[in-house]
């Protein structure tokens, strides 16, 4: 087994950085597995997102840096809040969530440009206050932006914008190019390019999900007067037939 990994990731289980490099490996076969799961609208692909988050942001956190837990936690409450907004579908089935497709709007791209811009600087924590994010190479820039597009765009998904596979295939994409740059580990560049074909196998898959209504509930007042009207329509019809 360790010859395989060694093979794949080209590490040593017996540094610190071999077993940073596996624990995220294994945060994105989970991506990979939670986004082919969404894809079939199955609510276990946000655990496997949660579980995702704790194999590499938060474990390594913990095991090696306590500030970084200023960046694992928003990605965990991401995928809780996705997991929270996937359950406002109906549901069909054990799992299977009836999924209505909604539009991108203004606001919510307003949304997620800022949510990309304070995942990169939660990123960087402490590194972002003393000045030292300065000395990053672009490759590291682009990483980390790669990276915070890749997990915001699962709150599109949660809220069943068929937009958002297709930012979780670019994010993925980007960390392809980047990987291969600085370090083309056979190990890695796979799950970032089976990551990118499960975005764009759930951007296929959506296709054909209907539409969300457009009309807003009504609210009490305006379900009062509709009431009052149909009784006074009906008082009016009872006096014609007399």
């Amino acid at each position: 087994m360790e010859q395989i990994l060694d093979s794949l990731f080209q590490l040593n289980l017996s540094t610190d950085s071999g077993v940073q490099i596996v624990l995220y490996a294994v945060s994105a076969l989970f991506v990979v597995i939670s986004a082919f799961l969404l894809a079939h609208r199955n609510d276990l692909g946000w655990w496997a997102l949660i579980m995702a988050v704790f194999a590499g942001p938060i474990i390594n956190a913990m095991k090696y840096d306590l500030f970084a837990l200023f960046y694992g936690i928003p990605l965990l409450l991401l995928a809780i809040f996705g997991l929270w907004r996937f359950s406002r579908f109906e549901l069909k089935g054990k799992f299977i969530r009836k999924v209505t497709k909604s539009p991108l709007t203004i606001t919510a791209v307003v949304g997620l440009i800022a949510g990309v811009i304070l995942l990169v600087a939660l990123r960087f924590n402490v590194f972002l206050i003393s000045g030292t994010y300065l000395s990053a190479t672009k490759e590291i820039w682009v990483m980390y932006f790669a990276e915070a597009v890749l997990f915001a765009s699962f709150v599109l998904i949660a809220r069943g914008v068929r937009a958002g596979w297709l930012l979780l295939a670019v994010g993925a994409i980007v960390n392809v190019v980047v990987y291969f740059i600085l370090n083309p580990v056979l190990g890695m560049l796979g799950l970032q390019v089976f990551t990118a074909i499960a975005a764009l196998y759930g951007f296929f898959l959506w296709r054909g999900l209907p539409a969300a209504a457009s009309e807003t509930e009504p609210t009490e007042e305006e379900l009062a007067l509709q009431a009052a009207a149909k009784a006074a329509l009906d008082k009016l019809n009872e006096k014609n037939k007399k």
